[in-house]
């Protein structure tokens, strides 16, 4: 039977202080957010930190840094890229107070004139909420008891922060499709309602939406009463440069709606209203196809958030509400069928003359006539026949 016996045992070192057995270090410290400008909440996964620190006088003994970090970063590794040392770390757990990383440098001795540089990297809860930045410290000390007066033991540093939206602008199914109107006729409505869906699914956020719905072609109206979209105000008109039935060609009422975007709750906008057929006839078209175009836009504090996507473009959607207006000519059936019964007729006669110039009326006049004769001469001879009693 063996027994494992355990020995720790304490050894010293020399402190080498020169003559008068006094050591005075002189550290400063330093870093950056390696490159980066902004932090982009939702888009990075991390951040990372670049520390320096440097004895630029005697020998420091037991030095260290202390990072200080907000609630919704965590601590996720160091590297070394000069120098040797260990980090520890404890994460905040509530927004009041602040994270700690506590990195020991060359331990137990920071030599004169010696330099470490270290990077520090942190998880970036997507959920966060930093406000406007994320400010770190980063505070160095040691055992020593004196330190030179021009030592740099404290630095702050802040970089912004932008969050990232991704917000769909959606034609709703529900939307109308598809009108008819009749070419002619200037007094004609028909009901159209045409939806948007607007999706949500990163953060709370506020933001306008613009809706652009055309109203007026020329000098008449395409709508029968004055457009409104309950949740928005008339922003104003635009009137546009080419006379030419969407936006670029038409009078377009801009609406303005101040939408407060619940993370995953749909918002919905809706224009309804009768579309008068007044406006067809200046086209000079009796049979066409239009597309009614309302567009959508949304405008965001860019300071504060950028949009996201799968793409690389990162550019905010427009969105589009299309109902197609269809014109016709009318048709009229007594018309049509008075001109097939007159056709009719012209065909038979047609055929009754090609008939008769062929003999076909001549030949069958004379067998009727020679079938009828014949007939009178049997009748005749039966009755003078003579009767045998």
């Amino acid at each position: 039977m063996t027994s494992l016996c355990e020995l720790f045992s304490q050894l010293d070192f020399e402190i080498n202080c020169g003559t008068d057995n006094v050591c005075i270090d002189n550290l400063k410290v330093d870093f950056n957010f390696s490159g980066h400008s902004v932090i982009q909440v939702g888009i990075m996964q991390e951040m990372n930190v670049t520390v320096f620190i440097q004895n630029r006088g005697e020998n420091s003994y037991n030095s260290r840094v202390v990072l200080k970090y907000p609630f919704g970063l965590s601590f996720r590794r160091f590297t070394t890229k000069q120098g040797r040392l260990e980090c520890v770390s404890v994460d905040s757990d509530e927004k009041a107070v602040l994270g700690e990383t506590t990195c020991y440098i060359s331990k137990p001795i920071f030599k004169k004139n010696d330099l470490a540089v270290f990077d520090v990297m942190y998880n970036i809860n997507k959920d966060s909420n930093f406000e406007g930045k994320v400010t770190i410290t980063a505070t160095a000390s040691s055992d020593n008891d004196e330190h030179e007066q021009d030592n740099e033991l404290f630095k702050e540093e802040s970089i912004d922060v932008k969050y990232a939206i991704y917000v769909a602008l959606i034609r709703h199914q529900n939307s109308t499709i598809h009108i008819n109107l009749t070419a002619g006729k200037n007094d004609l409505q028909k009901p159209i309602q045409q939806i948007l869906k607007v999706e949500n699914d990163l953060r709370d956020l506020n933001l306008d939406i613009f809706m652009r719905v055309p109203v007026k072609l020329g000098d008449k109206d395409i709508w029968t009463d004055t457009v409104q979209i309950p949740g928005c105000n008339l922003d104003r008109h635009e009137i546009p440069n080419i006379k030419d039935f969407n936006c670029s060609i038409a009078v377009c009422a801009v609406f303005k709606c101040a939408a407060r975007l619940t993370r995953r709750q749909p918002k919905f906008y809706n224009i309804f209203g009768n579309v008068s057929s007044g406006w067809i006839e200046q086209t000079g078209l009796r049979s066409a196809v239009f597309m009614l175009t309302s567009t959508a836009t949304m405008d965001y504090n860019r300071t504060a958030y950028i949009y996201f996507a799968s793409d690389s473009v990162n550019t905010e959607p427009t969105g589009k509400i299309d109902t197609q207006v269809e014109v016709y000519e009318e048709k009229f059936p007594l018309k049509e069928t008075i001109g097939g019964v007159i056709g009719g007729l012209v065909l038979l006669a047609l055929i009754a003359a090609g008939l008769y110039k062929a003999g076909f009326f001549k030949s069958n006049y004379k067998k009727m006539l020679e079938e009828a004769g014949a007939g009178a001469e049997g009748t005749e001879n039966g009755a003078e026949a003579p009767t045998k009693d």
